[in-house]
């Protein structure tokens, strides 16, 4: 009897304590009080951490055959606060990305945090602050400086650390663009194409001077399943143009034009990922673009993912990082199937994929 009564004590402890022991993501842990299962049973989070060094760790999701290089870092400290920067490389068209820890028992409220004289508006936890900046792919190469103005509770002090920005030499295309009919001039002026081509003009303007929250969060992802470059970013291409005179075409002038954004391979129909949480502000069929569809990820942080088949969301849907968007097509300008992935910070186009080397957290 007395052997059964343990027993039962035993079970019920048990029963009291297992509840609070369920798990949730590093993600969860950081944004939510409180996790709810698929069964709506109510679990325990884990604690919000209260030192940098317990942080969340970056979640990468990603492509057997693509690994993102380490990145560069730059650290400037005084008594109070250590900035650590970080960038795929300190070099023009990347993105940038900074963690301000108050160190223990330090009261700093920061301010003002300032990369090449631009303010960067950043988002503060309880282990510090962090926020994302822009190296512009046409930034002139040398020094320039990172700036963080904050308060102690006495007075107003600032840290200030140089960053020497890299130049870059960028591809420049050796052929003529050819996109076909996009390429005569008397097909895309059309009337029943201008209103679609003044729409999605319109569509982008307002969707990318949408001011929002930051909603990144640790987790980040590849946009694809495989990982090959078919266009790469920021090249320098001549676009063909002509129109036709009788039955033959006549060149006329073309146009220059940079690459914003980074063309990667798939099959019609293969998978594109969001690379960050946010939410849908673009979901529509446009003239050059094709289906294209752009996530806001707060202050001013966009991905957009153009030339898809179909679109798997629509506007002001939320989607999770590597959550699907849409399908890889060959609609707009393309000249086959592929993704045309973009990143832009505050209206700075960088390499996309610049951000899978930032040790994000949350």
């Amino acid at each position: 009897m007395f052997k059964k009564n343990i027993f039962s004590l035993i079970l019920l402890a048990l029963a009291i304590i297992l509840p609070g022991c369920s798990s949730t993501s590093a993600r969860e842990s950081v944004n939510d009080n409180k996790a709810v299962t698929a069964e709506n049973q109510e679990v325990r989070s884990y604690p919000v951490p209260v030192k940098y060094s317990e942080r969340p760790v970056t979640v990468l999701k990603t492509p057997e055959n693509y690994k993102p290089a380490p990145p560069d870092k730059i650290v400037i400290s005084d008594e109070n606060i250590k900035v650590i920067i970080y960038a795929k490389e300190f070099a023009q068209g990347n993105a940038g990305y900074f963690e301000a820890d108050r160190e223990d028992g330090k009261i700093s409220e920061i301010r003002k945090i300032t990369y090449a004289g631009e303010n960067i508006p950043f988002t503060c936890t309880e282990w510090g602050c962090r926020g994302f900046f822009a190296i512009h792919p046409e930034a002139k190469p040398g020094k320039t400086f990172f700036t963080l103005v904050y308060f102690d509770g006495t007075s107003e002090k600032k840290i200030e650390g140089s960053v020497n920005v890299r130049d870059v030499q960028y591809p420049v295309s050796k052929h003529l663009l050819d996109l076909g009919k996009f390429s005569d001039k008397e097909y895309t002026s059309k009337p029943e194409f201008k209103k679609l081509i003044e729409e999605s003009a319109e569509a982008r303007r307002l969707a990318f001077s949408i001011v929002s929250e930051d909603s990144i969060t640790n987790s980040l992802s590849h946009p694809r399943d495989m990982h090959k470059v078919t266009g790469d970013y920021w090249k320098k291409r001549i676009y063909a143009a002509h129109k036709k005179k009788g039955k033959k075409k006549v060149k006329v002038k073309g146009h220059v034009s940079y690459h914003r954004g980074l063309d990667l391979k798939g099959d019609v129909g293969a998978p594109v990922y969001s690379m960050a949480d946010g939410k849908i502000v673009i979901a529509m069929k446009m003239f050059y673009e094709g289906n294209m569809v752009a996530v806001d990820h707060g202050n001013q942080v966009f991905t957009y993912y153009m030339h898809m088949d179909s679109m798997a969301v629509k506007v002001g849907d939320t989607v999770k990082a590597g959550g699907l968007v849409g399908r890889v097509g060959a609609t707009g300008t393309s000249t086959g199937p592929h993704l045309h992935v973009a990143l832009s910070i505050r209206g700075v186009h960088v390499h996309p994929l610049s951000l899978l080397s930032l040790p994000v957290s949350r």
